[in-house]
């Protein structure tokens, strides 16, 4: 129906379109299609980000829970992906975040997982569409409403990222980290799994604070300049930043250089095949060639799916990959988080810069050189099909097209991507190549093909 469900869970402004009431009536939906699966009261893990509006949204979702009977488990203000590890941990038939990850504080957002962590399905989304939009909620009676239980969780979840660390490594080296947790929900993890793991730790907007003073939550380089430019004046070894709910990790060299993600995601695939003796590598189509190479040298194989880490996330589990990631600083390690991680990345990242012992420049010059640039056009109206359109034009110009998730037009030493987003009116454009000026061609070629296809449906649009 995709009336209320974007690409992962529902998303919007709240006070205009996305209000207590509506996420009142989701919980409800959501606690009777899990009593319709378990046949008995259903146990729901919960959680949010720092945003202003969380708490009162939380509340309501909790209250649709209660209402239908289901028992909920409040682990209160922490990442996305602690609120995944709970779900195995606790063994529970559900949970939800309440996070509009990186988007701007007006922003917020419900994440409905199952009982794994995993992002929930397209088909039990469809279904939770049509008990919504009918209002057929299992409202329970007088003395089978459910009850919540405060529920702390970060201590087991430091203890599993440790245990899956050379803790002895990063002590011995102690390097000095700038962690810039935007005031989010990593505020409360990052710094100190940073500081139990040996680092001496600079933190940057560490204080939770919805109204994300410090930044933009989204951790791009625009984005990013003063945390850059912290990196280099405080002589660190390096630097990470985090997004709204800490589900991703994004790192600057000690020059202060922006590194791109996917060279954080190469390292770590990298480190893990080394490790393992092999595996399967899951990634998107936006992600660089970088993480092909690696992996193939060190005996790995490579699956590329749509964008999304819950895409990702759902294919890891299919086919027993060993890692995923995506360009924008987001892996995910299926055998402890069933999701993007932020602070597992940058734990496994650290681990790896304490073992090569190089300075982390020359980790990232290691790699094999891409280089990908990226741009966005504001895009009104039906996005996906004006990339449709823009696919239809590259086929009839001879190009060689792969549909897997919008348009990707593959050359010999590059490609260039266009897909609308799932959750802003705006198409992106991706393109890489092993030259600079390449890429840059490639990037123009995007746009050109986007600013064609949306010339002709103004076209269409007036009958000309």
């Amino acid at each position: 129906m995709g009336k209320v469900f974007g690409t992962f869970g529902v998303r919007g402004v709240v006070g205009k379109g996305l209000d207590p009431t509506l996420v009142q009536r989701i919980g409800a939906a959501f606690g009777t299609f899990l009593r319709e699966r378990r046949r008995g009261k259903p146990l729901v893990v919960v959680g949010r980000d720092t945003r202003l509006s969380g708490e009162a949204l939380k509340r309501a979702l909790v209250s649709g829970l209660l209402g239908v009977g289901a028992e909920v488990l409040d682990v209160g203000v922490v990442p996305t992906p602690v609120v995944q590890f709970a779900c195995r941990y606790f063994g529970v038939d559900g949970g939800a975040v309440i996070t509009a990850s990186h988007n701007p504080p007006e922003y917020n957002g419900i994440k409905l997982l199952e009982p794994d962590g995993l992002g929930l399905g397209k088909e039990a989304e469809e279904e939770l569409e049509d008990l919504l939009l009918n209002g057929r909620f299992a409202y329970a009676g007088w003395n089978e409403t459910g009850r919540v239980t405060r529920q702390d969780v970060l201590r087991p979840y430091f203890e599993g990222v440790k245990a899956r660390l050379d803790v002895e490594a990063i002590a011995r080296r102690r390097p000095l980290v700038v962690a810039d947790t935007a005031n989010g929900a990593g505020s409360l993890v990052l710094p100190y799994l940073l500081s139990e793991l040996g680092c001496r730790v600079i933190s940057v907007n560490g204080h939770p604070d919805g109204r994300f003073p410090g930044r933009n939550p989204e951790p791009n380089e625009e984005n990013l300049r003063s945390f850059l430019a912290i990196v280099r004046s405080v002589g660190a070894d390096f630097g990470v930043a985090q997004d709204g709910d800490a589900d991703r990790s994004v790192f600057a060299d000690e020059e202060g250089r922006f590194v791109e993600g996917d060279k954080t995601f190469a390292l770590v695939a990298g480190a893990l095949l080394e490790e393992r003796g092999g595996g399967l590598v899951v990634t998107t189509v936006a992600t660089s060639n970088v993480v092909d190479e690696v992996v193939r040298a060190r005996g790995g194989r490579v699956l590329r799916t749509k964008v999304g880490d819950a895409v990702v996330s759902r294919a890891l589990k299919e086919h027993g990959g060993l890692v995923g990631g995506e360009e924008n600083g987001g892996v995910i390690f299926p055998d402890f988080v069933l999701g993007r991680d932020g602070a597992m990345t940058a734990a496994k990242v650290l681990e790896v810069f304490c073992r090569r012992g190089l300075r982390f420049s020359e980790l990232v010059a290691s790699l094999p050189r891409f280089y990908q640039l990226k741009t966005k056009e504001r895009v009104e109206g039906d996005r996906k099909g004006i990339v449709n359109l823009v696919g239809e034009l590259a086929r009839a110009g001879g190009y060689r097209v792969d549909s897997t998730d919008g348009v990707k037009i593959l050359f010999e030493d590059g490609w260039v991507l266009v897909r609308a987003s799932g959750t802003e009116p705006i198409v992106r454009i991706f393109a890489e190549a092993k030259e600079e000026a390449q890429a840059r061609t490639y990037l123009e070629l995007g746009r050109t093909f986007l600013f064609r296809a949306l010339r002709e449906q103004l076209l269409a649009g007036t009958g000309l």
